[in-house]
């Protein structure tokens, strides 16, 4: 009887000790038929939204545990020790095209390319170009983006009976509508380059939509005729008081908003992210915002949607890492992503989570346009053509330099 039973332990052994073997790093202690993989992420500010992200994507694959690591100090220099010793995680985040480093991790194939692997179908094609490598996909973009808008005094335009531009020319024909009522129409510092920059865009995606969608195929001329064109008409309201006669006199950004929610100016043209200081500033004040629209009315929102996460190509649970690509990529991810951070939606498929986001998001018409600074920023080296800009704008405003000396400047230095 010892003998048989011997035999029979011997049999069971031969069967379940391959399939054990086969389940290598899949098979986790204590959770039998369970697969973990681990996600690194960079900022403690996106750690609850990559939390409810998880709890989602778990309920869905309850066979697969999801855990994360915050990496918040010399992210970069971490993973590339990681990934070198071949104990990355599965899946991580990169600034996307927005800096080189996930084009050396391409490079280097440490990237799965997710082209055809990932349904990036509620994606407008425009949000993928920080994810394009090659004509490849190599991560996830989260569908909330740092944008510009312009903000308006909603009791003000009641009061007086203004109307939100649908063109172009009617933008340009209410400025002087709120001017000739004796209010300044849109507050601006000249002495704040990012300040400039960010009316600048904007103003250039109403002015020329065709030449501002054109910015994401470049060798585009970032100096073109509509760069001129655009800064020559700021520079013309300036001196037609549309920034207020005493415009040169607002030092900063911070100043800027003050003229705004004092309501000593009707708009202000400025970054998303600008909405949480105005509604500091005056909590009871009744504003919304909208986009600076084309002759054909045509709106668009300039920025880039953020970087989510690329999958190790060394990974060792690979299916697994590809099925949680996918939920990010998935409406029901992307939407709690975007809710949960407070963001500013950059599709019309997902609400964000406060009113004024969801007004310039919707304001944009579901268009991405590529920020011309960005351009700058990725074809020149050592980002020239941007210092060119930090420091040589506000001369062009104070007209202490000409229009076509920056942008000789600019064009001297890009790629």
């Amino acid at each position: 009887m010892k003998v048989k039973f011997a035999l029979i332990a011997l049999v069971l052994l031969g069967v379940l000790l391959p399939n054990l073997f086969a389940r290598g790093g899949s098979q986790t202690a204590g959770t039998a038929g369970k697969t973990t993989i681990t996600v690194w992420e960079h900022e403690n500010s996106f750690e609850n939204s990559l939390k409810q992200v998880i709890a989602g994507f778990e309920k869905k694959y309850p066979n697969i545990t999801v855990n994360y690591e915050l990496k918040t100090t010399d992210y970069y220099s971490v993973l590339n020790t990681a990934l070198s010793s071949g104990a990355g995680p599965d899946l991580f985040w990169t600034n996307g095209t927005a800096t080189g480093n996930m084009a050396e991790y391409v490079k280097n194939n440490a990237l799965v390319d997710l082209t055809g692997k990932v349904d990036y179908s509620i994606m407008p094609a425009a949000a993928l170009s920080i994810s394009d490598i090659g004509g490849k996909l190599y991560s996830i973009p989260w569908m909330m983006m740092d944008t510009r808008a312009v903000y308006y005094n909603v009791d003000m335009f009641n009061q007086y009976g203004w109307a939100v531009p649908k063109t172009f020319a009617e933008f340009e024909a209410l400025l002087q509508k709120i001017k000739d009522a004796g209010i300044i129409p849109i507050s601006l510092s000249p002495q704040d380059s990012w300040s400039l920059l960010f009316a600048f865009e904007p103003i250039l995606s109403g002015f020329d939509p065709a030449y501002t969608r054109s910015l994401a195929n470049y060798p585009v001329s970032v100096t073109a005729q509509p760069v001129s064109d655009v800064l020559t008409k700021m520079l013309d309201w300036a001196d037609k008081g549309y920034f207020g006669a005493n415009w040169l006199g607002v030092r900063d950004s911070s100043a800027q908003i003050l003229a705004f929610t004092t309501g000593k100016a009707a708009m202000n043209i400025d970054g998303s992210w600008a909405a949480s200081t105005i509604s500091e500033n005056n909590p009871a004040l009744n504003y919304s915002a909208f986009s600076v629209p084309a002759a054909d009315g045509t709106t668009g929102l300039v920025g880039t949607p953020s970087n989510g996460f690329s999958v190790n190509a060394a990974s060792k649970n690979l299916d697994a890492a590809l099925l949680f690509a996918n939920y990010c990529a998935s409406l029901e991810a992307q939407t709690i992503w975007v809710q949960t951070q407070g963001g500013l939606s950059a599709t019309p498929q997902i609400k964000s989570s406060t009113a004024i986001a969801d007004a310039i998001s919707k304001s944009g018409q579901g268009n991405i346009y590529t920020s011309w600074y960005d351009v700058l920023n990725k074809h020149s080296k050592n980002s020239e053509a941007c210092s060119i800009w930090d420091n040589d704008s506000t001369k062009v405003f104070s007209k202490n330099i000409r229009v076509a000396d920056i942008l000789r400047s600019i064009a001297a230095v890009m790629d």
